[in-house]
């Protein structure tokens, strides 16, 4: 009875001794086989050449640690073909080959490691009578088997970060078993290709709007059908009519507007913020902006606005502190916007070094022969070497226009302000535009209503938002062509460029819109990635990382 307690497999082992000594207790043992298999032949030996003894831990008993001594013996090899002419019994079920310890203590060893990590396992295991290090622990679960992945039907894709904005990862999850079952080392289209090519058999893919994994899917497994996420649907869209917003300063200031303060008892003296005032006559207007020097120009127009009013405050013997206060702004702020003397800007960032500087004669050689065209320098540029993209040629293209002058044209003045108020951001306001009307507050539906009354292009743009929300929302995947076609009808830049890039997409947004698939199980599991990732503090290697990742994924 006290064998079949203690000893880790009583059929294969007797129990000779029993010791307990300063919180040990330690078991002699000895196998009761007759024969042993040699490990390379495989051939049956009955002939015991010696004998040793062998160390190994065990699972605790009572809050004690528990060590077996076990009577090992050696046997010949009797088969005259074997390169070995001894060897000593094994216990594969029990105990690994040349293992400390025996298999279920590593077991469990192996769990709390994968669980917790390295040094936070071996903390928890100290308090179960499982000592381990923790370096030990990470060695167990790098020796962990890695596990066949099963037949996929439907698999969902998506990037995870090693580090934000510079390194990224893939990780793949089955949709229907709702586990994790790969991670890949980068997001590109040739390790997707190569993972898909190697798991045939895929049906469905749900990714978000990656040029990369859609060029990866295409290519490893191009009879999948393809399928759009639903929220980068709509993130997209937010992100669209944020861009809108940031050219649409007066609906922000309007949705920062205290409806309850009318112009004819202003709180405060009244202040013109520096947006409102009108370009100089004869003023140059610079050719049309990316998206990315749009955004800037709106925030400088901002934080000039504020400056301006700063100043404005201060002349008429306001305090700094009350300045601050009315203006929501940090007193070091104020102090330093008025000892500037002059409104600051923001520190150009340093040039840097360009791919394009071997090119650069030649570019602009052609630009003085009058080829404006991106894709033709691009082209040039290919028969000379050139094996960068064509997004750098087409941003050398763009700054040589926006250096060309334009005539200037009329700016529609900010309705004055009644009062000093601080303008929402574009990315909060945008969220109204998306909000199902009957879930706004009361404050929310004034802003909103003040917000669409200050501009005609963003009331049109809510239309559309609020049309592609419901049909998101709702699966109307009939909706999508005829929304696609007012919306470029209508010509509001943002939103244009948002339909044509659905139309690129289009197989995969309709599918989005008729199949229950999408990535939110995928952005769960890569949730609990990033908590792994800490866990680790970054510092683990990926090898570890997948480990831990696909540890107890099974369903």
């Amino acid at each position: 009875m006290l064998a079949q307690l203690l000893l880790p497999d009583a059929d294969l082992f007797e129990l000779d001794d029993v010791t307990i000594d300063d919180g040990m207790i330690t078991l002699s043992i000895h196998a009761t086989q007759p024969t042993a298999t040699c490990p390379d032949c495989h051939q049956s030996s009955r002939r015991v050449h010696s004998h040793y003894g062998r160390t190994v831990a065990d699972l605790p008993c009572m809050e004690r640690s528990v060590r077996i001594r076990l009577f090992v013996r050696r046997f010949f090899c009797d088969n005259p073909l074997c390169l070995r002419k001894t060897f000593a019994e094994r216990f594969a079920d029990v105990i690994a080959p040349f293992a400390r310890r025996t298999n279920r203590l590593t077991a469990r060893q192996r769990v709390a490691g994968q669980a917790l990590g390295g040094e936070a396992g071996a903390q928890l295991l100290a308090t179960f009578t499982l000592p381990a290090s923790g370096d030990t622990l990470l060695r167990l679960i790098r020796s962990t088997s890695t596990r066949n992945t099963p037949a996929l039907r439907v698999l969902g894709i998506d990037d995870w970060a090693y580090c934000r904005g510079q390194r990224y990862g893939t990780i793949l999850v089955d949709l229907e078993r709702h586990c994790p079952v790969d991670l890949l080392p980068d997001r590109s289209a040739n390790t997707v290709c190569a993972w898909l090519q190697a798991h045939p058999g895929v049906e469905i893919v749900s990714r978000d709007r990656s040029p990369e994994y859609i060029d990866g899917i295409n290519r490893g497994a191009p009879d999948a059908t393809q399928v759009a996420d639903r929220f980068h649907l709509l993130r997209n869209l937010k992100e669209a009519l944020q861009r809108l917003l940031d050219q649409n300063q007066a609906c922000l200031y309007a949705a920062a507007a205290d409806p309850g303060v009318t112009s004819a008892q202003p709180p405060i003296p009244e202040l013109q913020p520096a947006l409102e005032s009108a370009p100089p006559q004869g003023a140059v207007d610079s050719a049309p902006q990316t998206q990315a020097e749009q955004r800037r120009q709106a925030a400088r127009e901002r934080r000039q606005a504020r400056y301006q009013a700063v100043i404005d405050l201060h002349q008429q013997g306001i305090r700094m502190r009350a300045i601050a206060r009315q203006l929501k702004m940090s007193r070091e702020t104020v102090r330093r916007y008025l000892r500037a003397g002059a409104f600051p800007e923001t520190r150009q960032r340093r040039k840097r070094h360009s791919v394009l500087e071997p090119y650069l004669a030649y570019l602009k050689q052609r630009w003085i022969e009058g080829c404006h065209n991106g894709s033709q320098l691009y082209r040039e540029l290919k028969q000379q070497g050139y094996t960068r993209s064509r997004a750098l040629v087409g941003r050398w293209v763009a700054q040589m226009r926006r250096q060309e002058p334009k005539p200037a044209k009329d700016m529609a003045a900010l309705p004055r302000a009644q009062q000093v108020v601080r303008p929402w951001s574009a990315r909060y306001a945008s969220w109204l535009l998306l909000k199902v009307p009957e879930a706004l507050s009361t404050a929310e539906k004034g802003a909103l209503e003040r917000m669409l009354q200050a501009s005609a292009t963003v009331r049109r743009a809510y239309g559309f938002a609020q049309s592609f929300v419901r049909m998101v929302r709702y699966r109307f995947s009939r909706s999508l062509d005829p929304w696609l076609k007012a919306v470029t009808e209508n010509q509001i830049p943002e939103l244009s460029s948002l339909a044509q890039s659905i139309g690129q997409d289009k197989a995969a947004v309709l599918a989005a819109l008729s199949l229950p698939w999408s990535n939110g199980q995928v952005e769960g599991q890569v949730n609990r990635l990033k908590l792994i990732k800490r866990q680790m503090y970054g510092r683990a290697k990926f090898d570890l990382l997948r480990a831990r990742v696909l540890f107890g994924s099974e369903p």
